[in-house]
């Protein structure tokens, strides 16, 4: 399905559920199960014997010996990140009182220190609107050069703030996030930082948002906060909703109305489950779940799979006429308890109805529907390791839907012992979890064709997703795989058989990629390529220092810094070849990018991105 509305209900189905997808371990047999495990030759894959229950996994094991360095005092040779952690204490503080109250600006400034001498330039120029539809208006400077603020020192700053807040003053549920990307020490104890700064806020029911980029220049006075010495702005943003206008709506109490899985189960978060299930039973519920949309009970609207993590049971939520949901796992089959990081509606017996494939630690499931809604656990593929994605595709046109599996951290103490593995070169890894290819023969068999049609060529990168596209307007599916650690693939399909063609393209995007999307952005008849990746401050400030890894050579720099900058967007040239846009675009900052998706949220012909991020998010305000 490839429709825009299904992709926006993927979209904001992730966006709703993701503070209950927190994820898991070990897959264990349904109880009152037998599962048949058929591959095409008959052959009998043993399944992997997972961890003992109770077991550690720690995510720190290769970093042991670098964790006093958490603290940038105890890193000797790293002052330039003392200083951020100062200069970014002082955003936050000044973030954090105007989130309390954005018109006593006075009394913050006066509370900060802040040079006789300090000036600016305006936090809030003149506007002129890029972008306007009937809901949405997007405004940018008239000019590439903001101008100054005439006045000096403290009463500069207070009046750079004021023009920078104006649009908030009346406004609630104000939200400001700054964050320092880059810096740079001179001399005198001057330094200089490049700080994103986010602001959010409701004014007359409306949203507000405005993304700058501040430089801002410091001096630092050892033991007490640094001054405040100039500011500038280097970019600037900001976009609305039109009086009366408003593109989503939070719909998760009507979706809900008729069940209680929402406050009893979905809105609970990670250190709630935590705090009250058996370690023993679940040792880790932290990784991410999977969720699947397609019609299960053939009624003709859209229901919604959503993997649990482990001692939670997965949901089966059964869409309503009037739009709201029903949990119907139990009645269905479908009420396992087991870790599944995936999962996948999809016809595989060309019957007329939605079948279930669930990827899980060590092994594939598949569930046959009968096509009311009932399904029965029918096959089960041996995996080395957790599966951490799928992507279905017929990808040699015999009718029969075929499957593409991503592994990311290979079986083994070792590697095991960290949850992200032990990828070695981190940046160039080719020590992961190898991915499969299973051929649908028909009749509920699957065949490992990996090395038969060559998708076996660099596939050992700590994969966490795949795309297929005809990228190539040839008529077959190609395939596209994002690699957390190593260099992402670009298999270019031909009659069935595969060739990594990502380098000559120029998509192999070394990062750390966690997603993939393809879509016609600028609509010349070409799909382009979004890829999904992790924005590093820290990676953007420490490797562009002098003393970061001396003597290395430019390329292995270049591979480093490359991780750190974000997602990224890829012009398909109609050639075989790729341009890199993703800075013309402004589309890097996703932050930590663990989805992304093209979908046409206005409806105006021209495909949008939506982008998931974050991490588990806990008290303490500096977890991720």
């Amino acid at each position: 399905m490839k429709g825009a509305a299904v992709r926006l209900l993927q979209t904001v189905a992730v966006a709703v559920l993701l503070v209950a997808c927190t994820g898991s371990e070990r897959v264990e047999q349904k109880a009152g199960s037998a599962p048949k495990t058929i591959i095409a030759d008959e052959a009998q894959t043993p399944m992997a014997l997972g961890t003992l229950p109770g077991e550690e996994r720690s995510f720190d094991l290769p970093f042991r010996d670098e964790a006093i360095r958490i603290d940038a005092s105890n890193d000797s040779g790293w002052d330039t990140e003392v200083l951020q952690e100062k200069a970014a204490g002082v955003l936050k503080t000044l973030a954090h009182a105007l989130e309390l109250d954005p018109a006593a600006l006075e009394s913050i400034t006066q509370s900060m220190a802040i040079s006789q001498s300090f000036t600016t330039t305006q936090l809030r120029p003149k506007l002129v609107d890029v972008f306007t539809d009937g809901t949405l208006t997007v405004a940018r400077p008239d000019s590439d050069e903001p101008g100054p603020i005439a006045a000096l020192g403290r009463q500069a700053f207070l009046q750079a703030l004021q023009q920078w807040m104006e649009p908030l003053a009346s406004g609630n549920a104000i939200r400001l996030n700054p964050k320092v990307f880059t810096i740079e020490s001179g001399a005198d104890e001057q330094f200089t930082t490049q700080v994103f700064f986010d602001t959010f806020g409701i004014v007359d029911g409306q949203p507000i948002q405005q993304n700058a980029t501040w430089e801002v220049g410091w001096t630092n006075q050892q033991q007490q906060d640094p001054v405040l010495s100039r500011v500038r702005l280097l970019r600037y943003e900001e976009g609305g909703a039109k009086s009366n206008g408003q593109l989503f709506t939070d719909c998760t109490e009507s979706v809900f109305a008729n069940t209680s899985i929402y406050t009893d189960h979905l809105s609970r978060g990670v250190d709630y489950w935590q705090a009250r299930l058996e370690r023993t039973i679940a040792p880790d519920i932290v990784t991410m779940a999977g969720l699947a949309i397609g019609d299960a009970n053939g009624d003709g609207l859209d229901d919604l799979y959503l993997c649990q993590p482990y001692g939670l049971p997965n949901r089966l939520l059964i869409q309503q006429p009037d739009g709201s949901v029903i949990d119907r796992a139990t009645a269905s089959g479908l009420d396992w308890i087991d870790p599944f990081s995936s999962a996948l509606f999809i016809d595989l017996d060309n019957d007329g109805d939605q079948d279930l494939v669930l990827g899980g630690d060590a092994s594939v499931m598949f569930f046959a529907n009968d096509g009311g809604g009932s399904f029965t656990d029918t096959l089960q593929v041996p995996f080395p390791t957790m599966v951490d994605s799928m992507a279905a595709a017929d990808y040699d046109g015999n009718s029969f839907v075929d499957i593409y599996v991503c592994g990311h951290t290979p079986p083994g103490k070792d590697q095991s012992e960290s949850v992200l593995g032990l990828p070695v070169p981190f940046y160039d890894a080719n020590n992961g979890q190898p991915n499969i290819l299973l051929k649908n023969i028909g009749n509920w068999r699957f065949e490992d064709v990996t090395e038969t049609v060559g998708l076996n060529q660099n596939n050992a990168r700590f994969s966490y997703a795949a795309a297929w596209e005809d990228y190539d307007n040839d008529g077959d599916l190609d395939l596209y795989v994002a690699n957390d650690f190593g260099r992402n693939n670009l298999y270019r399909n031909t009659d069935g058989a595969f060739v990594d063609v990502a380098a000559d393209a120029g998509v192999e995007d070394i990062s750390s990629g966690m997603s993939a999307d393809w879509a016609d952005y600028d609509n010349d008849g070409w799909m382009d390529l979004y890829v999904g990746n992790m924005f590093s401050g820290a990676g953007n400030r420490i490797t562009y220092q002098r003393h970061f890894r001396p003597g290395e050579n430019d390329l292995k720099l270049s591979q480093m810094r490359r991780m750190a900058r974000g997602n990224s967007l890829f012009r398909n040239t109609g050639t075989g070849r790729f341009q890199d846009v993703s800075e013309a675009a402004n589309v890097t900052m996703g932050r930590w990018s663990w989805g992304s998706k093209f979908v046409d949220l206005n409806n105006d012909g021209w495909e949008d991105l939506v982008i998931g991020n974050g991490f588990v998010t806990a008290r303490r305000p500096d977890d991720l």
